[in-house]
Formats: C-alpha cells, structure tokens, sequence
C-alpha cells in the first residue's frame, strides 16, 4: 500500500504565475479606468509623493502645510519630517529628489515580498515568482495599492525587516532598534514592531524601553521647540479622522465605520475597542510565548508575530496590510496543509471583489481583508498552542 507523501509542495508552474500576474494586471487597469473615465499617464502618478511635496513647498513658501489641502487628504507627518524633507531637498534640488524617491519607493515595494519569502516564511513553494504573486494579488490588489501609492511606509517596512535580521540570527538588534526610531518619528505604531525583539529575542525589555522613550522624548522636543508646527500637527490628524473618516483596515476603522454608519459620527467607544483588541492581541502573544521553545526559530511564529504587529496597529492602510495579508496566506497554507495553493490564493481573493456591491459605505472599506487577517491569527495561533514547536526553520531555500 502506496505511504502518503508528507513532502512540502513546490511552487506553482511559472506560466500559471504570468497567466494571473496578466490577469491581476487587467483587473487592476479596469478599475482605474471606472473610477477615472479612462486611462491617463497622469493617473498612475503616486499620490503619497505629491502631499509631501505640497507640504514641503507650502512649508517654504510660508503657508501652513497642515491646513493647507490640495487633495483629499492631508498632511499628517511630524513636523521632523519636514524639517529632513527640506534638508534633503537641499541635497536632490530640482524634480531629481522625487525621481529618486519615486524608485526608492518602487523597489522597496518589490522587494518587500522577496524579503519576506528568503528571510522570514522561507517555504520551499514561495519562490520568487509566487512570492511576488502572492503579494501583488491579495484581495482588492492591496500590494499594487501600496505600489501605486507611494507611501513611505513600504521603504520602512523594508528597513526594519532587514534589520531584524541580525536579531534573529545573533539576538543582536541595535540597527533594528535605529530603524524603529527613525519609523516611530514618522508613524507611532510602527513601535509594535517591537514585538519581534521582545517575542523572539533574550533580555530585550530594556533595549525596547528605551526606544519607546526615545520616540517620546522626539515628540515631546518637537511639541517644545516647534509648538505652532506640532499644534497643526494634531490638528491635522483629528481632521482626517474626524472629517474625512480616513480609518483604514483593521478593527478601529471597522467599529469606526460602523459607529458613523449606524449614528451618523465617531465617538470614543469606538477608539476603546480597538485599545482593547490591541491589548488582547499583544497579551494572547506573551502567553503563547511560554510555550514556544525556541521563538527565533520557528517561522510559524515570526510569521504570527509579523501579522499580529500590523493586525494590532489601530489605523490599518493598504501599504500595512499588504505585509500582512501575505503572512496570513502563509499562515493559512500551513494551517490547511493544502497542496493548492493557487486555488486558496483565488478562494481568498474572489470574496474582496463582491464585498464592495454589498458595503457600500466608504468607511467601511477593507472589512474583509481585516476579516481574513483575524482568521489567520486565530488559526496560526491555534495550531501553535496545540504543536508550539512546528514549523522550525531550515535551511533557507532559494527565491
């Protein structure tokens, strides 16, 4: 009698990978060209590079960059971030500062699924064709939402990524601990990252606090030496919150978006529950911890960890969850044990592309993507409890 095979399956056929990156493609021109009548060069610009150059430009013209609006959303970096914004202007003069940011951007968002595939899921099926699939093809095409964005969130990503590196091998982590710095000044929960040193490094508290209160302490100076510039600051979050009800993905822009829908404003219950999702999540994290043997490694874990570090983050993007939404797919293959993987990859991409003609409230956007980042915790978190110690890394294959 014919043994069952336990073998780990290979990637996809390559010509099966170009047929859907084809098809994701098309889907994606089809809906700019309904949302915008038509096709234009100027269409694919990346809009995220645009509000920091009207920011910078309006900073030195002597407007206020936080209430002047150009577009439908705002400006709402630190003052820091103008302040090395014109720096750096000084140094790339002229359009040649945003050429080079618009290709920073772009490789950092390539290269942030090969990234992930070589050094964190390091499956023998996630080569680099399938890695980037996967990326780019997640429901509602939130990687090529990132692409085209051009938020710098993806460059940061990067960063930290590839300094955790060192933290995981050798429990060094001094360079992830700068990168975390510079992220926080730009984008507080980027501090949740932490979690990667806590969770799968020794005798890193002290190092973790200390970062916490460098970023604090960089608030806290730009407040005190820039109070007018900080006041706008503020002001100019609230007003995207408040406002333009830009929540985003996750459990804050959901309980939000239901909050508006049903009353017609946001109050506080909304901000307490996504605080004590938050909590549950980092708290459920610290519990399975005691049973993880050896947390460096084991890629089921640093792959939970990676999700629950966006999934816990109170305002989710599209340029956030599409690192998540590829950990959960690695999460729920290993979880399924399915041996189709692009058969899953569709399954979980075909329901984004209804959920629109029946959530018609913008505010709600992103429901299910959110939704498929809490099953996958859930069910990685599960199987961990059950078996803490599958799933160890190997060897890394090569992408």
């Amino acid at each position: 009698m014919p043994t069952k095979t336990t073998e780990p399956p290979g990637p996809p056929r390559s010509d099966l990978i170009a047929l859907l990156f084809v098809a994701v493609i098309c889907r994606y021109l089809y809906v700019e060209w309904t949302a915008n009548h038509g096709l234009s060069i100027h269409g694919f610009g990346l809009p995220a590079e645009r509000i920091y150059a009207d920011a910078l430009n309006d900073w030195r013209s002597g407007a206020d960059p936080y209430r002047t609006i150009h577009g439908a959303l705002r400006f709402v970096y630190p003052p820091v971030f103008l302040y090395v914004g014109v720096f750096l202007g000084r140094l790339f003069p002229d359009h040649l500062g945003w050429y080079l940011y618009a290709l920073l951007h772009l490789a950092s968002t390539i290269a942030l699924p090969i990234v992930l595939a070589r050094y964190y899921f390091r499956e023998r099926w996630l080569n680099t064709g399938f890695a980037l699939l996967v990326f780019f093809a997640e429901p509602r095409l939130t990687g090529v939402m990132a692409l085209a964005n051009g938020n710098i969130a993806s460059l940061l990503y990067l960063l930290a990524l590839l300094a955790a590196l060192p933290g995981f091998e050798k429990n060094r982590w001094g360079m992830f601990y700068a990168v975390l710095f510079v992220g926080g000044l730009i984008k507080l929960p980027f501090l949740l990252l932490l979690l990667f040193p806590l969770l799968t490094g020794t005798r890193q508290w002290r190092s973790c606090s200390l970062c916490v209160a460098a970023v604090v302490a960089g608030y806290l100076v730009q407040k005190i030496c820039v109070p007018a510039l900080y006041a706008g600051y503020k002001w100019s979050v609230e007003q995207q919150l408040t406002v333009i009800h830009h929540y985003g993905y996750g459990v804050l822009g959901i309980a939000a978006g239901l909050q508006y829908k049903l009353y017609g404003r946001v109050g506080i219950i909304s901000s307490l529950i996504a605080a004590v999702f938050t909590l549950f999540v980092v708290g459920a994290l610290f519990l399975l911890r005691r049973r993880i043997a050896e947390p460096a490694g084991n890629r089921l874990w640093i792959s939970l960890i990676l999700l629950a570090t966006i999934v816990a983050s109170p305002r989710i993007l599209p340029y956030d969850a599409d690192v998540a939404l590829m950990a959960a797919f690695v999460i729920l293959v290993n979880v399924t044990q399915t041996r189709r993987l692009l058969v899953l990859l569709i399954l979980l991409f075909l329901p984004s592309l209804l959920v629109p003609h029946f959530i018609k409230s913008p505010t709600l956007a992103g429901c299910y993507e959110t939704l498929v980042l809490l099953v996958a915790f859930a069910s990685g978190f599960a199987v961990l409890w059950r078996k803490p110690v599958a799933l160890k890394l190997d060897t890394p294959q090569p992408v």
